[in-house]
């Protein structure tokens, strides 16, 4: 229709207006002619239930107005309105368990189902006959408020039951004992534990809503609130195999650990973290059962759960340390079967040997191996150490699994600065042009300008002073560092020491910064920075062996980084070039194929291989087969992750074309992405390898289509011809064949002997234009000379 149409015209809605009437119009006209002639008007706030007691200049006839309007006034006002109330109450508690979408969390890696709320009532049980019969019966008071309805569950304080609060709209909540057993010693820690209990408020703990005493219960009751949902326990159990997918149990643990790092905040501990204690309710994760919940270092009755709780807690008391072993067996429970003996999980986690899933994910392995160490103070030194550590092996999992690259938000380390081991193998042919013999090695001086540098911990003392020096030259930096260490008021920095460290690297002074470091052994061992600079040292120092050891143990630390991954994998492969056995094959041929596959592969290594691991997969060996096969895993597992890192995926090509693997090799670098500034030499380093090993005219003419796509103006072109040309004049002397099976040109030549010397010939001449030095111009000239066919023919 047309805007200027007669039918078409805009009309000013009114809820209550009837369009068959024309007084409600009228009357509206009359209000604004008596409101524009009232002055000193003003905006005032407004209240649809307030009642205008005021005086005003004007009075209106409003029960007049209303009527007009098609608006009941009187008592059958008051019908509609509660009648609208209860039809509002009723859609809410209708749609209170409506289906929504599942919610996308741990940075946007994972969506969390949507879980429905469950029916309270349903959540009721039978008493177990095994164990003492309930206080408490369905239908009794307690403290005049709380109507029990039943038992849903036993603990270690007893049965805790289901209660409707009267006095709260039939708000269902849960009545919890105070005390262990009811044992009347411990009331001096349940009056204790009440203060702090009272004052939890976090949306990802369950709700504290009274406490109460009653006669029949010492020590009375903790009235909570109700989480409607099924544990993460009854989640494990419905899925298949009885594990949670591990993305998924990751997520689940993320997500409540802000709980924990309040309590923490707070002063206080959980102690009984476990799957039972976790609730899935609609697009919420939350905590119950607040009764085992104790003060750092608390003396007296700690409750807990045998397989969950830390083996220390009866000596030295509750601490952060012992919550994130209880987290670290939650999140083994959920992913894999733990042993039990008498319905009791058994200590110490399966080895990789025996668990599938962990030898897909070793780092998944390394840390829970971490998060669940019988020494407290090998553990995650706090819940955000273990939070950044779960991020990395989340994302690990997801590109091995899946396929999908997320950014390393929560990385502790840089990104690589530059490359190393990507242009060997091309720069090679530059023998062409000046006659310079080159190797194709990786050399510790290109790998540590290349890897990855710690980032500054922000909170350390020295934090402000080490970003002052970030642009000052070494020697300048070195003595700001010298004077700092002397001030008082650095005395407890970490990063200032390493910064000297740093400092004597960036000058070359490789052994002083190995003996500084040993004076700093003592205090700061345990640090992941001073493991790592300490591997830096021994790897310039072409100390491989104790390099390996150092990175190792940043890696165990660090189970999530993909930099002490990236340099152990370096360490392995200069350890193999020292032994001369770069280029040997290793590994059976299944074993290689799973190692650079990854993923389900992993699953199914061969028995017999397994045997010649160490029982943790440790990356401190010297077998030349161990060192294949963690080198060749761990460029596949860097570069999975991370397609960015670009020497991973070169590293990776060249331990598979040791293994002579050439097609997988090949792929590996093929997967370098088109908008990388790496991708051109990456295509050229496929077009040598297909020339390389087990040469045949379909991998010649697949490395002659590789090279014509490449831009003109490549400097390297025609020294990649040369080679492509002269592999295919090779093979068919090698096989006693004056020409190709195909009819087809190769670089516009026939692909026949005379054909390919032409091309020689020609290409070598365009490159004698080229030569830097006239001796080696001659010798391009005299080499085109004896290659061509006149000189043959």
């Amino acid at each position: 229709m047309n805007d200027n149409d007669p039918r078409t015209e805009a009309v000013e809605y009114h809820p209550f207006a009837d369009d068959t009437e024309g007084e409600m119009r009228v009357l509206i006209d009359d209000l604004e002619e008596i409101r524009d002639s009232v002055t000193h008007t003003s905006a005032v706030p407004f209240d649809p239930f307030a009642d205008d007691d005021e005086d005003d200049d004007v009075e209106l006839d409003t029960e007049a107005v209303l009527r007009v309007a098609g608006i009941k006034t009187g008592p059958a006002a008051e019908d509609v309105n509660q009648k609208s109330r209860r039809e509002a109450l009723s859609t809410f508690r209708q749609r209170r368990g409506t289906t929504r979408a599942g919610r996308v969390v741990a940075d946007g890696m994972v969506q969390l189902p949507f879980v429905a709320l469950t029916n309270p009532q349903d959540a009721v049980i039978e008493p177990d006959p095994r164990v003492k019969p309930p206080t408490l019966r369905p239908g009794d008071i307690v403290a005049g408020q709380y109507e029990v309805l039943g038992v849903i569950a036993h603990g270690g304080m007893g049965w805790i039951y289901l209660a409707n609060d009267r006095n709260v709209s039939g708000r269902w909540v849960v009545l919890k004992g105070m005390i262990p057993g009811g044992n009347p010693r411990d009331h001096g820690t349940a009056e204790a534990e009440r203060e702090f209990l009272a004052d939890i408020t976090h949306p990802e703990i369950v709700k504290i809503y009274n406490f109460i005493d009653d006669p029949r219960v010492p020590g009375g009751f903790i009235v909570m609130e109700y989480v409607g949902g099924p544990s993460l326990l009854d989640r494990r159990r419905d899925q298949p195999g009885d594990v949670l997918p591990v993305d998924i149990a990751l997520a689940y643990i993320l997500e409540i650990l802000p709980a924990l790092e309040y309590l923490h905040s707070r002063g206080v501990v959980y102690n009984d973290l476990k799957p039972d204690n976790i609730i899935v309710t609609e697009d919420q994760v939350k905590l119950i059962d607040l009764g085992a919940v104790s003060g750092i270092g608390a003396f007296g009755y700690i409750y807990g759960t045998k397989g969950y709780q830390a083996p220390e807690v009866s000596t030295s008391g509750p601490s952060v340390a012992s919550d994130i072993y209880t987290v670290g067996r939650t999140l083994a429970t959920l992913v894999c079967k733990l042993p039990t003996t008498d319905g009791v999980l058994e200590m110490g986690l399966p080895s990789p040997f025996d668990e599938p899933l962990f030898r897909k994910h070793l780092s998944l392995y390394r840390l829970l191996l971490r998060a669940t160490h019988e020494d407290p103070v090998q553990r995650f030194r706090d819940i955000h150490e273990l939070r950044t550590q779960l991020y990395g092996v989340l994302r690990e999992i997801l590109a091995v699994r899946d396929g999908k690259q997320f950014p390393a938000q929560h990385s502790l380390f840089s990104p690589q600065r530059t490359t190393f081991g990507t242009k060997h193998l091309v720069f090679r042919t530059d023998q062409l042009i000046d006659g310079i013999d080159r190797q194709a090695r990786i050399t510790p001086p290109e790998i540590v300008a290349a890897l990855p540098t710690p980032l500054i911990d922000r909170t350390d003392l020295g934090a402000p002073m080490l970003s002052g020096t970030s642009y000052a030259e070494p020697s300048e930096a070195l003595e700001t560092l010298r004077q700092a260490m002397k001030n008082p008021d650095y005395e407890g920095s970490v990063e200032i020491p390493l910064g000297v460290v740093r400092a004597l690297l960036d000058l070359g002074f490789i052994a002083e910064a190995r003996k500084w470091l040993s004076s700093l052994s003592f205090h700061l061992d345990g640090d992941w920075r001073y493991q790592w600079h300490s591997g830096i040292t021994s790897l310039l120092l072409d100390d491989y062996p104790t390099a390996q050891i150092h990175f190792n143990k940043v890696l165990t630390i660090l189970p999530g980084e993909a930099a002490p991954k990236l340099a152990l994998a370096a360490v392995d492969e200069l350890l193999l070039q020292q032994e001369g056995m770069e280029s040997t094959a290793l590994l059976a041929s299944g074993v290689a194929k799973a190692t650079a596959e990854l993923g389900s592969s992993m699953a199914d290594l061969d028995v017999s291989f397994l045997a010649s691991l160490e029982n943790t997969w440790s990356h401190i060996t010297s077998d030349p087969m161990a060192l294949r096969f963690h080198s060749l895993r761990l460029y596949r597992l860097v570069w999975a992750t991370n397609p960015t890192t670009v020497s991973s995926a070169f590293g990776m090509s060249r331990q598979l074309m040791a293994e002579n693997h050439l097609e997988l090799a090949v792929a590996a670098l093929d997967r370098v992405p088109q908008n990388s500034r790496h991708h051109r030499m990456a295509k050229l380093t496929t077009i040598l390898l297909l020339i390389t090993t087990d040469v045949s005219e379909s991998r010649i003419r697949r490395a002659a289509r590789r090279l014509e796509e490449i831009p003109t103006n490549e400097p390297r072109l025609l020294q990649i011809r040369v080679a492509i040309l002269g592999a295919a004049l090779t093979w068919l002397r090698a096989h006693e064949l004056d020409h190709a099976a195909s009819p087809n040109d190769l670089f516009d030549y026939p692909f026949t002997q005379r054909g390919l010397r032409t091309g020689l010939s020609d290409t070598l001449r365009l490159l004698a234009r080229s030569a830097p030095f006239a001796r080696h111009r001659y010798s391009l000239v005299d080499m085109a000379n004896q290659v061509r066919p006149t000189t043959w023919f």
